[in-house]
C-alpha cells in the first residue's frame, strides 16, 4: 500500500494541475518583506522551483513547480531562510493588511500591530471551513474588510466643540458621507451616516472637531468567489487591546453554529447577525 501523502495544504503547499508538482506559498506580516527576505525568496525560487515567483491577490507569495519529492526539504528551507510558510485548507488563512497610519495619509490606526498579532495567534487555527481576515486602517476599505469572513476597519469618531466652530463649512463640503450639516451657523453631525473616516478632523482649520472614540469596526460573514456576500457590521470602535478577545468569541461562535465545510457567510445567511452578535456577547461576559 502506498504511503499516505502529507497534508500539504496545512503548510501552504498546493498540488498543481501538473502531476507531481506543488505550488509553494509563503506568507508575510502586513504585506511587508525586507530586502534580505526578498533575496532569500529568490534563492528558494531558483533552488526549488523554476525561478518564477507569483504574488497572490491576498499579499501572499507563491513559488510554482516545486517537485513533490522535495516537499519536506523545501518546507525546512523556508524556515532556514527566515521566512514563513503559508496556510491553506480548512483553517485561518494569512491576514491581508493595508499600510495603516505608518505611511498612508488616510490611515487612522497602526494596522501592522494588529496584523502581527493575528498572524501569530490565529493563522493556522482549524475551523469548519477556510476563514479569511482583512484589516483596513480607514473607511476607504482598501483591503475590502466587508468581503472577508472577519474584517477589521479602522475608525475615528469626530466630536464637536461648538464654541470653537466658526461655521466655515469646510467639513460639510468635504464629508464623504454627507453627515455634517450647518443650520443657522450651528454645525451638527449625523452619527448614523458618519463613516468615522477622520476626514473632518484632519481638515478643520480651528480644530473644533476632535478625535473621539477610536478603534476598529468589525464585520463578519463576508465572502468573495462565485457567490459573493457582503459581511454584516457586528460591532464598532473596539480597542486594539480587546480585539483578540472579541475575535476568539467570534470564532468560537462560528465553530458552534457552522457545519463542516460551511463558511461564516453561510452561518450569517442562516442565523442572522442578531443571533451571532448575541452569542458573541455572551462569550464576552
Amino acid at each position: 500500500m502506498a504511503a499516505a501523502k502529507p497534508d500539504y495544504k496545512r503548510f501552504g503547499f498546493i498540488p498543481q494541475r501538473q502531476q507531481g508538482l506543488l505550488l509553494m506559498r509563503l506568507r508575510n506580516q502586513a504585506g511587508d518583506m525586507t530586502a534580505d527576505g526578498l533575496r532569500n525568496l529568490a534563492d528558494l525560487a531558483e533552488k526549488y522551483g523554476n525561478g518564477q515567483v507569483h504574488l497572490t491577490l491576498r499579499q501572499g507569495i507563491e513559488i510554482p513547480n516545486v517537485k513533490e519529492a522535495l516537499f519536506e526539504q523545501a518546507l525546512q528551507a523556508i524556515t532556514d531562510a527566515g521566512l514563513s510558510p503559508a496556510v491553506c485548507g480548512l483553517r485561518v488563512r494569512p491576514v491581508v493588511t493595508c499600510p495603516g497610519n505608518a505611511t498612508c495619509p488616510y490611515g487612522l490606526i497602526d494596522t501592522k500591530v494588529l496584523a502581527k498579532t493575528l498572524d501569530e495567534q490565529f493563522v493556522g487555527r482549524d475551523l469548519p471551513a477556510k476563514t479569511k481576515f482583512a484589516i483596513s486602517g480607514c473607511a476607504n476599505s482598501c483591503t475590502k474588510p466587508q468581503a472577508h469572513d472577519v474584517g477589521f476597519r479602522g475608525a475615528s469618531e469626530p466630536v464637536l466643540e461648538q464654541n470653537l466652530c466658526v461655521s466655515c463649512g469646510a467639513c460639510v463640503r468635504r464629508c464623504p458621507a454627507k453627515a455634517m450639516k450647518l443650520e443657522n451657523k450651528a454645525l451638527s453631525i449625523d452619527y448614523e451616516k458618519c463613516l468615522a473616516c477622520g476626514v473632518c478632523t484632519r481638515l478643520c482649520p480651528k480644530k473644533a472637531l476632535k478625535t473621539g472614540q477610536t478603534g476598529y469596526h468589525i464585520f463578519v460573514g463576508g465572502k468573495g468567489g462565485r457567490y459573493s456576500n457582503e459581511g454584516a457590521l457586528l460591532t464598532k470602535f473596539i480597542a486594539e487591546e480587546k480585539l483578540t478577545t472579541y475575535l476568539n468569541a467570534i470564532l468560537q461562535t462560528y465553530k458552534e453554529l457552522g457545519a463542516p465545510g460551511q463558511r461564516l457567510s453561510a452561518v450569517l445567511a442562516k442565523e442572522g447577525i442578531d443571533l451571532i452578535r448575541s452569542r458573541v456577547e455572551e462569550k464576552l461576559h
